[in-house]
């Protein structure tokens, strides 16, 4: 086997089964041509498996099911790697995974900072909608979240409680942030994050009395 084949396929089982992966994760080691020829070969033989146009996956196994579909939010992740965008979860997922909001989301879409896309990768249908919160350079990856969830649930319905958790998710400094950045926000928005922010204040003011 060529040193660059020996490298990849080093790599490719140095990870994790279920990691999905393109040529770029391999343009350190040699040309998009070569690697192109070589991830080709892998599937062939059945060590990797082509699930999507130049994507890969090196398949999970079970005991007793045999060969694992992908895992949505691998693809989706490969997808931006090879874009080289930024992704969240979709705003319904957020506002679920952050507790924000009980209703599961049926659908795995996701945001990102690239143009609105739809794909169709392994027999799932995402799309992947461009959110104007990704490709703010102050935005943290949790206060990005938060945003996101809060530009989801949307004007009105977002409750104290939910602004609670979104104070307990956010870290000092991305309320400083915040705070700093106001501007880039929604008009609506701003209250309910001023909201988050003056309450961080306040814990901080009873603190020192005390």
């Amino acid at each position: 086997m060529k040193p660059a084949a020996s490298l990849i396929l080093r790599r490719i089982r140095a990870k994790q089964r279920g990691w999905v992966f393109t040529a770029k994760d391999f343009i350190d080691i040699a040309q998009r041509n070569t690697i192109g020829s070589i991830l080709y070969r892998l599937a062939k033989k059945s060590i990797i498996r082509r699930i999507g146009y130049g994507i890969y996956d090196f398949p999970a196994q079970h005991a007793k099911l045999g060969t694992l579909t992908a895992d949505p939010d691998a693809i989706a992740s490969a997808i931006a790697t090879r874009s080289g965008d930024i992704i969240q979860p979709s705003g319904a997922q957020l506002a679920n995974q952050l507790g924000l909001d009980t209703q599961v989301p049926a659908k795995s879409d996701y945001l990102t900072s690239g143009r609105t896309t739809k794909k169709k990768v392994f027999n799932y249908a995402m799309t992947l909608t461009h959110s104007r919160f990704l490709n703010k350079n102050p935005w943290s990856t949790n206060t990005a979240k938060v945003i996101n969830a809060l530009h989801h649930i949307g004007n009105g319905h977002i409750t104290d409680h939910m602004l609670k958790k979104c104070g307990l998710i956010l870290s000092q400094r991305d309320k400083s942030q915040l705070k700093n950045n106001l501007k880039q926000l929604p008009y609506w928005m701003i209250p309910y994050i001023l909201q988050i922010i003056r309450s961080e204040n306040e814990r901080t003011i009873t603190s020192k009395q005390r």
